[in-house]
């Protein structure tokens, strides 16, 4: 087995995150192999030691990192081990770049669905870790619905191997077990380590075009989402949000996308189809719906080519790495970003943006940016706090959004998970003995307590107290 690594300057590389959260391990583990990731588990164990599993730390909720213990980074379990064309299935290990292993997957002729922004940033072993998922989870849904196969080692140094039953039906013991990956999906290291990944793959779109649309307020953009939702017609796998803030960091960006100086809100959304007939027949359903819900339309634009398609892309991405580098600023000041990730069925949006106005008060004249899936009823607003006092403010926005969209029917967790950050809210959405059930099943797999301390769960005494990091 490796020795651990106690290089502070190694060591420091591995504990920060995308936030600028930092830990305070003690040492580090690079493993190359499972039967590595057994021996580290063992001597932790044996050591007491804690151990957090690492992909490439894009964590928004300090998931990654931890207060004590080793980190165990898998980027050097990085193997694309098998793509089964015929069965359409691709077997990974854990450290796999997602955007590289979505690359090798179109090679061969099929797509994986998941799509998180930060695809060319994060590993697919994260992605399973807090069940990533993206812009076109509008279609093709998040992680779990893909993964169909796990190897992990757990918190007693065991190998679990867990495979999806393939019958039509099934009815042996409780019903949340009859997908055993599932419980693992999510998990973010406290049951255990991944050290392999089975997923399911499917066929790659023949076409497809984005659609820029700008509103001129956020109103008429939520209502033209709404809509586009119940009409089965419409088919788009994607559609994004930007609000006012986010055409500001965009707009230097831009490059050939021309922003109207009135717009206060854009959608851009995928349209997948498979040959001309089929994308003039879209296109004559979108025009008039774009018509209705916007005085701006015409300066609705498409992209088709890849190079625009890519470029919408990356300007996408652009606002989450800007409030990101943001956050890196603040945190040296005591603030940093408090990146929201509540989610309610579409047609409540229009209740839950009404609600953050009437008490976004509070937040004064912090920087505010609101993008993301609308069409999935899940926008993430991003508050960049300056200071301590103003992190305090933001998060307190933050648990009371969260509740409203659990009463609204939402979750308080769409695409991030729960890590430490957010383990406040896990009582919003669950009862105690849902709460309870997870934590004995956590003791069955990791009855010492050594895997990913801190994440999703508080300690015995209080579940809703915040770690500080």
């Amino acid at each position: 087995m490796p020795e651990m690594i106690t290089d502070p300057e190694i060591i420091a590389a591995y504990n920060e995150d995308a936030l600028g959260l930092k830990g305070k391990f003690k040492g580090l583990f690079r493993p190359n192999s499972e039967a590595e990731v057994i021996d580290m588990a063992r001597t932790c164990i044996s050591k007491k030691l804690s151990l957090t599993p690492q992909g490439l730390r894009s964590s928004l909720t300090g998931a990654a990192i931890c207060e004590k213990g080793a980190a165990i980074s898998l980027e050097r379990m990085n193997r694309l081990i098998d793509i089964d064309v015929k069965r359409k299935v691709a077997v990974v290990e854990p450290g796999i770049i997602l955007s590289d292993f979505k690359k090798s997957v179109e090679e061969a002729g099929l797509m994986y669905g998941p799509d998180p922004t930060s695809a060319q940033e994060c590993t697919l072993g994260g992605n399973v870790a807090t069940n990533a998922s993206g812009a076109r989870s509008l279609k093709y849904g998040a992680t779990i619905d893909w993964v169909q196969g796990l190897r992990i080692v757990d918190g007693k140094g065991r190998v679990l191997a867990l495979k999806n039953g393939l019958t039509e039906k099934m009815c042996a013991g409780y019903g949340a077990l009859h997908r055993p990956t599932q419980l693992f999906v999510g998990s973010e290291g406290t049951l255990g380590v991944v050290t392999r990944i089975e997923v399911s793959l499917t066929e790659l779109p023949a076409n497809g075009f984005v659609g820029i649309v700008f509103f001129p307020d956020i109103k008429s953009a939520i209502d033209f989402t709404i809509e586009a939702q119940y009409k089965p017609a419409y088919k788009a796998a994607s559609m994004e949000f930007l609000d006012q803030m986010c055409l500001e960091i965009i707009r230097p960006e831009a490059k050939g996308i021309a922003i109207p100086n009135d717009a206060r809100a854009m959608i851009y959304f995928e349209q997948e189809y498979n040959d001309d007939s089929e994308k003039d027949h879209f296109l004559n359903l979108w025009f008039p719906l774009i018509e209705k819900h916007t005085p701006l339309s015409d300066d609705t634009q498409i992209a088709d080519s890849p190079k625009e398609k890519k470029h919408l892309h990356d300007l996408r991405h652009h606002i989450p790495s800007k409030t990101n580098e943001e956050s890196i600023k603040a945190v040296k000041t005591g603030g940093g970003k408090i990146s929201t990730d509540w989610a309610v069925p579409h047609n409540r949006l229009h209740q839950l943006f009404g609600y953050f106005e009437e008490i976004r008060g509070p937040l004064g004249d912090m920087m505010v940016t609101r993008f993301g899936h609308l069409g999935s009823g899940h926008p993430h607003f991003n508050f960049i706090a300056r200071t301590r006092a103003e992190k305090i403010i933001a998060s307190e926005i933050d648990d009371l959004m969260a509740k409203k969209a659990v009463a609204l029917g939402g979750c308080v967790a769409g695409e991030h998970g729960i890590g430490k950050m957010k383990r406040r809210q896990l009582a919003l959405q669950y009862p105690a003995p849902i709460i309870g059930a997870m934590k004995a099943l956590k003791k069955e797999l990791d009855p010492a307590g050594i895997m990913a301390p801190g994440n999703i769960f508080m300690n015995d005494n209080d579940d809703t107290a915040q770690l500080p990091l």
